[in-house]
């Protein structure tokens, strides 16, 4: 196989971003509206592409690649940013009491970065390469269904901060499409 050949390979990958200690921060809405921002800025300025996705209230899971750089590159960047404005929201309900706990349990077992800051993710995000298209129906069923097998919703539309929802917030940046290696 040719340089060049190699090179216009698709590659989709499962990702799962925990926060750690699985602290449940995405119930807050204040903090899942930051966190649907930050994966919309990754779209337009860092190349991300989401095939599906799901926010549950301590993790995101979606299936994605990336038009250009890498992957790791992209999610990192997601991660400092998103761990900084996370930290933003919570200190400043901090007052209200509800997020006071959030900070207390993330301040004891959660990391420090390099920088210094408070990182609320766990260091190692799960990263599985999809090869054929029966592993991404599987991960995008999986996903879709989620809060369905949690009991949460009746249906996978009813749960709005998923990619099965009409109304889900990163409408407009979901790449549509059946076989995302056509």
């Amino acid at each position: 196989m040719s340089k060049r050949s190699r090179n216009r390979i698709k590659e989709l990958f499962y990702v799962e971003l925990k926060i750690t200690g699985e602290v449940p921060v995405f119930i807050r809405k204040s903090v899942s509206k930051k966190i649907t921002e930050g994966l919309k800025w990754c779209c337009e300025k860092r190349g991300l592409r989401i095939y599906d996705y799901i926010i549950l209230p301590d993790r995101i899971l979606f299936v994605a690649d990336t038009a250009w750089g890498s992957l790791r590159d992209v999610l990192d960047s997601f991660q400092s940013f998103s761990s900084k404005a996370v930290i933003k929201v919570l200190q400043s309900e901090r007052q209200s009491g509800q997020a006071d706990w959030m900070l207390k349990l993330i301040d004891k077992i959660g990391s420090v970065d390099q920088t210094g800051e408070r990182n609320i993710w766990e260091s190692s995000p799960v990263i599985e390469k999809l090869i054929k298209q029966e592993q991404h129906d599987k991960h995008a069923e999986m996903i879709s269904n989620r809060m369905v097998r949690l009991g949460w919703v009746h249906k996978p539309e009813h749960y709005i901060l998923c990619s099965s929802s009409p109304r889900h917030p990163l409408n407009g940046w979901i790449v549509e499409g059946i076989d995302p290696w056509s």
